[in-house]
């Protein structure tokens, strides 16, 4: 039986004043989904990330690691656990000539922003994709030609029982949004290298970029960007509009007409209306085209969810 009440102390003693209890991680995600947490821990410190990971390790309980939100649906009953949010508490960066040092808090667009402003060329491309740092690390985040894996120098974090590791750029394995090294580290920070380039014409890239995504995606619904990875010589969303599922409503989600990767929240949203929607579509495009759809969104509190 687990002894909450000397977890929360014990928490309480190695992060004092970033412990709450029963918070609505729907607040936390882009898909504004999700029930509560009941223990909810905020580092702001990578010291602070190592305490709490060890005194969890000790108790024989694993958090579930919640960075920007954006990649994630969380169950309706929520997680009956350790949260730990890796947000605006451990976000920030610094910059030496074409090198940058980033917290894995730090919003990814934020961090883009600021390398397009500094004149430093290798991620405008990404910009608009949603979450933080540490999530587009995990996942090698990418668009139009450029992915995290061809700026990033370094990754350092955590492993689960709250020892400190760093691993070089040439021991991370890098792959179509993944990054297998990394999938046991919770990332705290990590450096970057950039190449120079004109201030306005990264600009220009940058501002071209988000705006061809506001004409082409959903951004006016909470959503968790694109639902499904890219299968082998198709396109997700090219599968899911010929199996006649673009624009499908299904409970208060529905299949977006702007993107048919996308599946939106139409107000009001269970998490289980979007999950049984994605199991629909992948149903379909299996039996008519013999594709098996793989999710990029992570499903976390869900008792009987498919793998």
């Amino acid at each position: 039986m687990t002894d909450w009440k000397r977890i929360e102390d014990r928490l309480r003693e190695v992060a004092p004043d970033c412990v709450q209890r029963d918070v609505i991680l729907a607040d936390y995600t882009s898909y504004k989904i999700g029930g509560k947490s009941r223990l909810f821990v905020e580092p702001y410190s990578e010291e602070m990330v190592g305490e709490v990971l060890s005194t969890l390790h000790e108790e024989g309980v694993a958090p579930f690691v919640l960075g920007g939100g954006s990649n994630v649906l969380i169950a309706d009953s929520g997680w009956d656990g350790v949260t730990m949010h890796l947000g605006q508490g451990l976000s920030g960066w610094e910059f030496s000539d074409r090198v940058a040092e980033v917290m894995a808090g730090t919003t990814l667009l934020d961090f883009i922003r600021e390398t397009v402003k500094s004149g430093l060329a290798g991620m405008e491309q990404m910009a608009g994709i949603p979450g933080n740092v540490g999530g587009a690390l995990r996942m090698n985040a990418g668009a139009f030609g450029q992915e995290v894996e061809s700026s990033v120098k370094k990754v350092r974090g955590f492993l689960p029982d709250g020892e400190a590791v760093a691993l070089g750029r040439s021991v991370i394995d890098f792959g179509y949004r993944s990054a297998p090294e990394l999938q046991d580290v919770i990332i705290t920070s990590a450096r970057f290298s950039f190449e120079r380039e004109d201030v306005e014409t990264l600009q220009q890239k940058m501002e071209d970029v988000l705006r061809l995504r506001a004409e082409k995606q959903p951004l006016e619904y909470p959503s968790c960007g694109s639902v499904f990875k890219r299968p082998p010589g198709h396109y997700a969303g090219a599968l899911i509009e010929d199996v006649g599922m673009k624009g499908v409503v299904h409970g208060k989600v529905k299949i977006s007409e702007k993107h048919a990767g996308f599946i939106v929240n139409l107000g009001g949203a269970t998490a289980t209306e979007v999950r049984d929607l994605m199991d629909i579509v992948t149903d379909k495009v299996k039996a008519t085209h013999n594709v098996e759809l793989q999710r990029e969104v992570k499903l976390i509190g869900f008792d009987n969810a498919r793998e």
